[in-house]
């Protein structure tokens, strides 16, 4: 894997050395920023009139001035710009329009052989849903933006993430989930992929947002129907983390600080240097935190004509210590290439204890027999991962290649320690078992995508190779060894190559995008205690479909369908029977298959002066489904397992609007239904289930002045159903504060999450053999204030870069052209 890291970046090398700089570069014709000259056209960049900001994916529109037919056409960039090119002698009409905003028109802009290039001054478009007597001066993002193909979770104007994590972040999302214990799953399920920047982690789903600092994040994309050019992983689809990374000169930066109740501590410092053509970011942040709370069990298993009960109260503790430092660096070589390199190192420390009390008996022999057992869980790793980009760009706007590789590496050693005593007998037994268990997993990927457009459409095709090697190794019980028992030695080899290619563009008043990719995938197992080894080759396409229709300025349809995949993780594919309580054993399924999806989603986006609303309409179904089953083996012993017991589906709508009352108050609800179905059998019983689940979000904002800002929060979810139970329907409440000084670069805040206690988490299970009721309730409240200082924040220099129409630099990016 290293050997295929270092190949990888001689071939970064290779490409950057003979890249030959473009005739005409730099500064020749009158392109900005260095660009290319352009034989014909209309070059101008869009802006929202209130913020300044860039208007991205804004529609542009050409039309023939003497009989207003369609010329040409585009879409504003990240940076707001955008260019039609080729554009014979002529005058024109340009327009404008962006869903949420006013259309913009400019009358009669000709194109001759004296000037066969027009440059527009920034072009501002008003919001439709602000009046114009009634803007505030001070610009704020919403904390939840609603994108073509995503969501987006601004993290940083969300009182409530304040010394927490990724998770707490996404704790008021619509469509969102987050249980007692932090996982996270979206419309019902837990199984979507996690990207960083948009790369791949070798961190798993809710492990991976667990870890990541609140306060390292700028925002979070929600992508329920990703195109051919991700990666399928994922049946509820991609959450991408875009982590703060600083562009303006000079150096800058952001320290922040918190510390809650219970020994939570959360700190960290993101810097940023820019200079000319070369960028340095660096970072560190440190975590404390941790999860704790009580619980109660019943439990009844069947054998014969006997009837085994076990009733347990219990505690819990979690305790997780995070260190994350991260470095990288971007050089601009001229307009068309460039090179960045980053690196991530973490260090984790993690302690779960617990301890209950049983009371055993049985119906009709009434055995009676209490027990008490306390486990200890202690946990040491490390983790760094290395990337490379290369991005080279042709003289067209929207020619780009790009190659990016990666490579990741983590280190877990966990000791677990159990201890069991049966009291209240003649002779009290005790019973110990101490295991140790060491994983190392490797991940390496190496990509290529290429941009090509044509005409108003774009062509998109690429590749991607993707090698994993995970090794487990748990020894026996180190305090009461067996000679001659073998250890549990597991091994994983996955290797995926694919290839993608999408195409887009419009079709009279509709922006389509077609998507096909197709995957071949080998995954190799091996228990090495038995020699128990499985080999899967498979071949899969996986089409991706998406459109969207502007009614008019303040309406806009969109829909999309992909197909998505769950491979399964290795906890669920280890044949090796292991203990993880002392009444309950696991074991793996090395026979699972994939878990299979189609996804299907129509949205309705509507704006009004102070308000939208946006209505969804979802359809899931997965084949294969991997269910959690639950078989009494003996007396009060249960065996957890994994089987693929046929198929799931989720069919509903989501409904959320945010409204303005005034200046100072604004709230945001949300609410969504589905019926869920679990269609399947194991061992010829019977799994099929259904419900019909809801969820109401509310939130609101109170803004005391324009330096004091007050978040509340509330979200219901109604029960839910599993292949062999269901779930208690549950309430959670919370809020944050924070206040502004010195100009606004020092932020005081206050956070306060399960205020009332409320919140608590009760699931049933039942077989023919067993059934049992948990329930478990967070210690409450978790309180934290923080403290946030910038560095540098330069907003005299944003100031005149918004006024100028944006830098150079911005122009640059994407804008080459012939």
């Amino acid at each position: 894997m290293k050997r295929f890291f270092i190949s990888v970046l001689l071939v970064f090398i290779l490409f950057n050395v003979n890249a030959q700089t473009p005739q005409g570069r730099p500064g020749s014709g009158p392109s900005r920023g260095g660009g290319m000259p352009i034989s014909s056209g209309i070059v101008g960049r869009v802006i929202d009139a209130q913020s300044n900001e860039a208007v991205e994916y804004a529609n542009v529109a050409l039309f023939n001035a003497t009989d207003s037919t369609l010329v040409n056409g585009t879409i504003t960039n990240a940076k707001g710009f955008f260019m039609l090119k080729n554009i014979p002698n002529g005058t024109y009409n340009m327009r404008v329009k962006f869903i949420g905003y006013k259309s913009h028109t400019i009358n009669k802009i000709s194109i001759t052989d004296e000037q066969p290039v027009v440059r527009l001054k920034a072009l501002k478009i008003e919001p439709a849903n602000i009046e114009l007597d009634a803007v505030d001066v001070t610009a704020k993002q919403e904390e939840v933006m609603f994108k073509i193909d995503k969501r987006v979770i601004n993290v940083s104007e969300n009182i409530n993430t304040i010394g927490g994590t990724a998770v707490d972040a996404l704790e008021n999302t619509p469509g969102v989930e987050v249980d007692i214990d932090g996982n996270v799953s979206i419309r019902g399920s837990s199984n979507f992929k996690v990207l960083i920047d948009g790369k791949p982690t070798a961190m798993e789903g809710s492990e991976a947002l667990q870890q990541i600092p609140a306060s390292s994040i700028k925002e979070i994309e929600i992508i329920t129907n990703p195109s051919a050019k991700y990666d399928p992983d994922g049946l509820t689809g991609i959450l991408n983390i875009v982590m703060k990374k600083n562009i303006k000169g000079g150096l800058n930066g952001l320290v922040s600080a918190s510390v809650g109740n219970d020994d939570r501590y959360d700190g960290s410092v993101n810097l940023n240097y820019r200079k000319n053509k070369l960028n340095l970011i660096g970072g560190y942040s440190y975590r404390q935190g941790g999860r704790g709370g009580n619980s109660e069990s019943y439990y009844e298993t069947y054998r014969n004509d006997t009837t085994f009960y076990r009733d347990e109260e219990g505690e819990r503790g979690h305790t997780r210590i995070s260190h994350n430092f991260k470095a990288g660096i971007d050089y601009d070589f001229n307009d068309a290439n460039l090179l960045s390199f980053n690196a991530q190192y973490r260090l984790n420390e993690r302690e779960r204890g617990n301890e209950s009390f049983y009371e055993q008996y049985t119906d009709p022999e009434s055995i009676f027999v209490e027990s008490y057992t306390e486990g200890e869980n202690k946990d040491e790793g490390s983790s760094y991962e290395l990337s490379g980009v290369y991005i080279h760009k042709f003289d067209e706007k929207d020619h780009e290649l790009r190659l990016m590789a990666t490579f990741s590496s983590n280190d877990d050693t966990e000791s677990a320690y159990t201890l069991k005593d049966t009291l209240g007998t003649t002779t009290d037994i005790v019973e110990e078992t101490l295991t140790e268990t060491t994983e190392n997993h490797n991940h390496g990927t190496f990509q290529a995508d290429y941009e090509l457009p044509l005409g108003s459409n774009k062509l998109e095709a690429g590749f991607k190779s993707s090698l994993r090697a995970i090794d487990y190794n748990q020894t026996g019980d180190i305090l009461n060894p067996i000679p001659g028992s073998p250890s549990n030695e597991f091994v994983y080899q996955e290797d995926i190559h694919a290839l993608y290619a999408m195409f887009s563009g419009p079709l009279g008043g509709i922006e389509y995008q077609l998507g096909l990719r197709g995957e071949y995938s080998r995954v190799y197992t091996e228990q090495k205690a038995n020699d128990d080894s499985n080999t899967k080759e498979i071949f899969t396409v996986y089409p991706t479909l998406h459109f969207s229709y502007e009614l008019n300025e303040t309406n806009k349809l969109m829909a999309g369908y992909s197909r998505r995949v769950h491979r399964p993780r290795t906890f669920f594919l280890n044949p090796y029977e292991e203990r993880s309580d002392a009444f309950t054993i696991r074991k793996g399924n090395p026979d699972l298959d994939p878990e299979y999806a189609h996804s299907l989603e129509m949205n309705y986006l509507k704006y009004f002066k102070q308000s939208f609303f946006n209505a969804t309409v979802f359809y899931r179904q997965t084949d294969n489904n991997i269910g959690r089953i639950q078989k009494a083996i003996n007396d009060n012993m249960v065996l957890l397992t994994f089987e693929n017991i046929n198929k799931e589906t989720s069919l509903g709508a989501e409904f959320s609007g945010r409204h303005k009352f005034g200046k100072w108050l604004s709230a945001n609800l949300s609410y969504s239904f589905f019926r869920y179905t679990i269609d399947g059998e194991t061992s010829g019983e019977d799994l099929s289930n259904e419900s019909v689940n809801h969820k109401v979000r509310g939130n609101a904002n109170v803004r005391f002045g324009p330096n004091s800002n007050l978040q509340m929060f509330g979200m219901y979810f109604s029960p839910s159903v599993t292949s062999q139970g269901e779930r208690d329907g549950f309430f959670f409440t919370g809020f944050g504060y924070k206040h502004l000084l010195l100009d606004r670069k020092l932020t005081l805040s206050l956070r306060v999450r399960n205020p009332f206690g409320n919140f608590k988490w009760r699931f049933t299970s039942e077989g023919s053999t067993f059934k049992n009721e948990f329930v478990r309730r967070p210690d409450f409240p978790v309180v934290y204030v923080g403290v946030t200082y910038r560095i540098n924040e330069g907003f005299k220099q944003r100031r005149m870069e918004r006024e100028n129409g944006g830098t150079s630099q911005d122009f640059s990016e994407g804008m080459t052209v012939d």
